[in-house]
């Protein structure tokens, strides 16, 4: 049996899900999970209950309870045969701590079009911290050949560690879930036809360009309605640009909700993002005949949409191209042969193909940790 310990730290974001997936998805006559949050979340608790995952994290918000999970989580951690830090950066630095030469990352972003967006000095304390947690792992993880190539660039040395792993998309739990209801809030919102914006409410999706572009299209009269879905730290900043821009009426912030069920209502889904990785939103969408306008970001769009063919491809930083692609994909929407076509598309991301290939890696980094064990600091010694 094999003790795979997967790390946490944070949760609304499509990699958490994904984290979760994994947990519940290895062969359980093969591999035993364990998942473990830095922070004291409840809702990924609730979540992993679910799941029925075994989970634990601090017992409390503040530093006593932090320190005392610290302590149970890494203690743990070296007791296991491969540890995964599942998001960048504090999972992936914490496993890599904890437990050096069995440590699997997890990439969901374009790290050098996130630090292109930090101050100088953050970005290189964050850059050193990464390239020294990323050098005491097995191998790296990347969700597109996208991330792979940029990783690539920031650290040489790494490139015989970096695997790319496209993440899984559950179409039938998918359609499932896009069949509840609508929150009761969001009713006159999907009283007109809606571009739907879903993400956290940060920098890196630059929301306030979808604000410009749909304020754009509200001046050419075309009737709509825009819902950005999620939450996150420029809530404050998203609601004042509302405002300024006489959009109080059109748009709808619900926060963070499953984006499911909107999807299935909607009429195009908008992303305006600055960079992402392989956002989970865009296959969702493929998988739901929903039509897609995205930024031509690092480093998942293109990929995905395969330079345009499946959704269409809009200049980053520009709010008019944004908006003169969701007119085109308002006023023309695809037919259903085009629908099936793009659906199908969606199926080259089924869990099936990805989930061997993740307990292969996984298999092989436990292999791997157990002969570079030290005398005294393997898992038979501590357990």
């Amino acid at each position: 049996m094999i003790r795979v310990c997967i790390l946490m730290h944070s949760y609304g974001g499509g990699a958490e899900p994904l984290a979760l997936w994994l947990a519940s998805s290895l062969d359980k006559s093969r591999f035993q999970v364990s998942v473990h949050c830095l922070r004291h979340l409840p809702a990924l608790a609730c979540e992993a209950e679910k799941l029925g995952l075994d989970f634990s994290m601090p017992s409390a918000r503040g530093l006593p309870a932090l320190a005392k999970h610290f302590l149970h989580a890494t203690a743990l951690a070296r007791k296991s045969d491969v540890v995964l830090g599942s998001l960048e950066l504090q999972s992936i630095f914490w496993a890599a701590l904890a437990a050096p030469g069995k440590t699997v990352a997890w990439l969901h972003k374009d790290i050098a079009g996130y630090l292109a967006c930090k101050p100088l000095l953050y970005g290189r304390l964050y850059h050193s911290l990464l390239n020294w947690a990323l050098g005491r792992t097995q191998a790296t993880v990347c969700v597109s050949e996208g991330i792979r190539t940029s990783t690539e660039k920031l650290w040489p040395l790494l490139a015989s560690k970096l695997l790319v792993f496209w993440n899984p998309l559950d179409a039938k739990a998918l359609s499932q879930r896009a069949l509840g209801p609508l929150p009761p809030e969001l009713a006159a919102c999907f009283s007109s036809p809606v571009i739907l914006g879903v993400g956290r409410l940060e920098s890196q999706k630059a929301f306030h360009l979808l604000l410009e572009a749909h304020a754009l299209l509200m001046q050419r009269g075309l009737p709509h309605h825009l819902c950005i879905a999620g939450e996150g730290s420029q809530r404050a900043f998203l609601e004042r640009r509302i405002k300024e821009l006489g959009l109080a009426d059109s748009v709808w912030l619900p926060g963070f909700v499953d984006p499911a069920p909107l999807m299935a209502k909607a009429v195009v889904l908008a992303m305006s993002s600055h960079f992402e990785g392989c956002p989970m939103v865009l296959l969702e969408a493929l998988a739901l005949d929903l039509p897609i306008v995205a930024t031509d970001c690092p480093s998942g769009p293109r990929e995905i949409l395969e330079e345009g063919r499946w959704g269409a491809l809009a200049p980053m930083d520009d709010a008019q191209a944004l908006a003169d692609a969701l007119e085109k994909a308002l006023r023309y929407p695809p037919d259903a042969a085009r629908l099936e076509e793009i659906r199908k598309r969606a199926e080259s991301y089924a869990p099936a193909a990805i989930i061997p290939r993740w307990e292969e890696l996984l298999e092989q980094a436990a292999t791997d940790g157990r002969k570079n064990a030290r005398p005294g600091s393997g898992p038979e010694e501590s357990a």
